[in-house]
């Protein structure tokens, strides 16, 4: 991580936290914690926001978040959406109404899919605003939904044409 951020790559964190991979809770967090200052662009769900900032609110993770140095932070919030988050503010984009069958795999769907907008737009992580953040909020929001109308993480992740098809949707 430290060479490719040292070379101008783009670092993407999410930390992905389960507890029965580590030892105890203090050390996951002291771990996840020390490769937050390495990120541009990180993704927390609403139980790693809790355990990496403290922070009650989720607008104040944000700040507690960006004042380490990343450029954007999404806190996805399931059903509720996500809200993300810039030096320029932060905007809550609310989720696809959806018949959730199995949430496996749902933040993968979502990141992966930020990402891939992200990259898309070929602009330096700098340059994005917190309008085109959450379009691709939304964006990763409409692969989510998808993603939890199936079963299994893998086997569930939507295809591109599916994730444009549930835009128009909304």
């Amino acid at each position: 991580v430290k060479t490719a951020k040292e070379t101008g790559a783009l670092i993407s964190y999410d930390p992905n936290y389960r507890a029965s991979l580590w030892k105890d809770e203090t050390t996951a967090v002291e771990t996840m914690k020390s490769v937050i200052p390495l990120a541009d662009v990180m993704k927390v769900s609403d139980e790693e926001r809790l355990l990496l900032t403290g922070a009650k609110s989720y607008e104040e993770a944000a700040e507690v978040l960006l004042s380490l140095g990343l450029k954007l932070v999404a806190i996805t919030l399931g059903e509720d959406g996500v809200l993300v988050a810039t030096k320029n503010g932060k905007e809550h984009v609310a989720g696809f109404h959806t018949n959730a069958i199995d949430t496996t795999g749902a933040g993968d769907a979502f990141w992966g899919t930020f990402l891939y907008k992200l990259s898309q737009s070929n602009e330096s992580i700098e340059k994005i605003t917190l309008d085109m953040a959450a379009e691709y909020a939304r964006f990763a929001n409409a692969a989510a939904s998808l993603c939890v109308e199936n079963f299994g993480g893998i086997p569930s992740m939507p295809l591109l044409a599916d994730v444009e098809k549930r835009m128009k949707m909304k």
